[in-house]
């Protein structure tokens, strides 16, 4: 018999085993089995443990006013319904994120103070090229050299 934990989707045959749903012939190659693999007989013993509790648990019975108590906290919640923001809380609380809430505000919070805050620098002083300054002034009088004329002719012509 091949291994039921190492073959893949052989772990059914162990759990019927388990649950006493196997023919005899099946049952005894599975305990023929066990008898020889350590692995399988602990998984199936572990297994058979729990079968064992939940054969013996018994169910607490219910409290007569129970009926009576439900209506009662129904009506409660249909003349007072709780707040969205409120059950949200509740929820978020039950699964006991409230640290991981506190530590996700400090990052938002570092991240914020990174983006918003930037030192202020001086703006940066632009250097001068002499020769470019000097070559644009030669240009800038030579430009009103050219338009110099025209507004006499224009004078002229008036």
């Amino acid at each position: 018999m091949e291994c039921p934990i190492q073959a893949r989707g052989k772990k059914d045959l162990l759990l019927d085993y388990c649950s006493h749903s196997l023919d005899a012939k099946a049952a005894d190659e599975v305990e023929a089995h066990l008898a020889v693999c350590p692995q399988c007989k602990t998984w199936t013993d572990a297994h058979m443990r729990t079968w064992s509790l939940l054969d013996d648990w018994q169910i607490a019975p219910v409290s007569p006013d129970f009926e009576r108590k439900l209506r009662e906290r129904i009506a409660l919640l249909d003349e007072h319904p709780t707040p969205w923001w409120k059950t949200a809380w509740q929820s978020f609380a039950a699964l006991g994120l409230k640290p991981a809430l506190a530590g996700a505000l400090v990052v938002v919070l570092i991240l914020a103070g990174l983006l918003f805050v930037r030192p202020h620098h001086a703006p940066a002083q632009p250097t001068i090229d002499a020769d470019r300054l000097e070559k644009a002034l030669d240009d800038v009088d030579l430009l009103r050299q050219v338009d110099a004329p025209s507004d006499t002719a224009s004078q002229e012509a008036m």
